[in-house]
């Protein structure tokens, strides 16, 4: 379980704490870079929901550009199904909408990419548009001898995907909280701190309320202890994204989503659970967080 400092006597002494937690994170990719700069021509970045995929994904491809290879990072995410045809299926079946498990991803289309950049020469790769939940254009590259690529997803270690890869001599990395972090008396579990990345990285980016990212919750656990989990026996690095200060600088964010649920909400008590556990944390500026931090990925930029 990784401690949380809590108080500091000086400013200065809040951003070198942040910055000690950013270098450890920093020396984690580093060291799943070295591997995979020494493995063939396609990585995969795999991790549970809210786990740091896209900054670390930039990251290696800085990296690999000052080892002077190109990388070409594709999202797994821009191979989605449209919206509508994801909330269609789920009121087919009478379940929830499901965003996570391998029936969201067009997986005939990634199919027809790996060959084509297997083949070299010019690949079209989908772009899709979270706001709108449609695949909103088709982008064109060149591949030629000597380029990388890394697929970025959760979906990078779900067999119905890898399969399509079995024939490369590929590099798994996977990503994730690793730990717990106890902040004074209250500890969070690896799930609960990414839970809060999503809660505000998604009502950022995607519009979406506290109530409705609780509603999914449960389905993307299950489609972790399903999809994920059970295949990482290939992995050859797993990267801890943990940072020690996160849950003092999320906590007025995540407070002020849990405000906005309805009284009559089913996840009230959950919710109150959680913003007794935050309560008594002292909160630390967010501004401390360097620009590029994977933990900017879910509090966004400074303003």
């Amino acid at each position: 379980m990784k401690q949380a400092k809590l108080q500091f006597s000086s400013a200065a002494q809040a951003a070198a704490y942040v910055d000690a937690c950013e270098a450890e994170y920093r020396a984690e990719v580093e060291a799943a870079c070295d591997i995979a700069m020494a493995g063939g021509s396609i990585i995969t970045l795999a991790g549970p929901s809210c786990s740091g995929k896209t900054t670390t994904a930039r990251i290696l491809d800085d990296a690999f550009l000052q080892r002077g290879k190109e990388l070409h990072t594709i999202s797994i995410d821009d191979f989605y199904f449209d919206r509508n045809v994801l909330i269609a299926r789920a009121r087919e079946r009478g379940e929830p909408l499901d965003y996570d498990s391998p029936s969201t991803i067009d997986l005939a289309l990634f199919g027809e990419v790996i060959e084509r950049i297997d083949a070299k020469g010019k690949v079209l790769l989908p772009k899709f548009d979270f706001q709108t939940g449609k695949r909103a254009a088709m982008e064109e590259i060149t591949v030629t001898d000597g380029d990388v690529f890394l697929f970025e997803g959760i979906q990078a270690v779900y067999p119905e995907l890898t399969k399509y890869l079995a024939a490369y001599n590929f590099t798994s990395l996977f990503i994730s909280v690793e730990d717990s972090l106890a902040c004074g008396e209250a500890v969070f579990a690896p799930r609960e701190i990414r839970f809060m990345r999503r809660l505000v990285r998604d009502a950022r980016t995607r519009g979406a309320t506290a109530e409705f990212t609780y509603s999914l919750w449960s389905g993307v656990v299950a489609n972790e202890e399903t999809h994920i989990y059970p295949n990482l026996a290939g992995v050859h690095r797993r990267i801890d994204s943990l940072l020690g200060y996160e849950v003092s600088v999320i906590k007025p964010y995540v407070l002020a989503l849990l405000d906005t649920l309805p009284a009559d909400s089913v996840y009230l008590p959950e919710a109150n659970i959680l913003r007794e556990k935050l309560q008594n944390i002292p909160m630390l500026d967010g501004n401390y967080v360097p620009a590029g931090s994977v933990f900017r990925e879910f509090i966004g930029e400074k303003e």
